[in-house]
């Protein structure tokens, strides 16, 4: 319990240090002179959220095209879910299970979330090595970051190889220290990616199609950014704007022990603008916070429609 008060303070004082820099009353004049710019940057992302819909169409083949509405909207509450956690985000998969389960059994419906799962894995680590390799390629980014791009272009493609050796490696140190934990997590691991593997062995075109959405979710994500760059008045490119938010992604996933990322996005986001885009770091601190209310939106979006499901059920039985 002390680590975590111990990083929540971190990323409060973080927090507080990037937003001061720019100024507290700047940040409130860009949200409130936003106007019209409101609309599409609420909307903004909608795509994303299409992109993990579609994604889990095509790891699901019990469903069909028709389904896609539900599972926009079931992505909808297990994203809200999963922002919830100020940790790990988790609480999201438990919710894919039971929103599936009006639609086949709990077994079709658990198997389904664990291919997702893997399948979002494995879009974001290649997602990291292309932004990677984009930006070194397209922006003169400054010496630290250079080292740390390239770092994450080998990192990235071990992580891969790491990801599915796991349920063997866990089997090996479950039967070497005999602790239940590992015996229970190496059978689950190695359940998880048997069917990873059968899938992708039987469904290729599915697979690689999920993937490829989950790689295009991350890029596509950078739209928010995007807009609120024009609404601020301080246009960027479609192609800084994507790149901001993988690198945005990273952060997030580096700092997974800092409650709901606070500080340590906002300084990434402004670190990222300044060193490698050449984007502005006063602009991106209030595009930082931007995104960070669409974020919320968003939460509450999906928090709504999971209430709105739940009675629904109640009435039902």
């Amino acid at each position: 319990m002390i680590w975590k008060s111990i990083f929540s303070a971190v990323g409060l004082c973080s927090l507080i240090w990037v937003l001061s820099g720019y100024g507290f009353t700047k940040i409130g004049t860009d949200i409130l002179s936003l106007g019209w710019w409101a609309i599409p940057l609420s909307l903004s992302y909608g795509p994303v959220v299409l992109c993990y819909a579609l994604a889990w169409l095509c790891i699901t083949p019990q469903l069909e095209l028709r389904h896609l509405r539900l599972l926009f909207r079931y992505s909808m509450i297990s994203v809200a879910w999963n922002n919830l956690s100020p940790f790990v985000k988790v609480l999201g998969e438990p919710m894919r299970v039971v929103m599936l389960e009006n639609l086949m059994s709990r077994k079709d419906a658990a198997r389904s979330m664990v291919l997702y799962n893997i399948v979002h894995i494995l879009g974001t680590l290649l997602a990291f090595f292309v932004g990677a390799l984009a930006t070194l390629i397209l922006y003169p980014v400054s010496e630290g970051f250079r080292v740390g791009f390239i770092a994450l272009l080998v990192a990235s493609p071990l992580l891969t190889l790491l990801l599915f050796s796991l349920p063997r490696l866990v089997k090996h140190l479950g039967r070497s220290a005999r602790r239940n934990k590992l015996v229970y997590a190496g059978f689950w691991l190695r359940w998880s990616f048997s069917k990873i593997r059968i899938f992708s062995r039987s469904e290729p075109k599915r697979f690689w199609a999920a993937v490829g959405l989950e790689i295009l979710a991350r890029f596509v994500e950078g739209l928010t950014f995007y807009i609120a760059f024009q609404a601020l008045g301080q246009p960027a490119s479609a192609l800084a704007c994507s790149l901001l938010d993988v690198g945005r992604a990273l952060m997030d996933n580096i700092f997974f022990f800092i409650p709901y990322q606070v500080g340590s996005r906002e300084g990434g986001i402004v670190l990222m603008a300044e060193h490698a885009l050449h984007i502005s770091g006063n602009v991106a601190v209030s595009a930082a916070v931007l995104y960070r209310l669409v974020e919320i939106f968003w939460m509450g979006m999906g928090y709504l429609l999971w209430i709105s499901a739940a009675r629904e059920r109640k009435s039902s039985t």
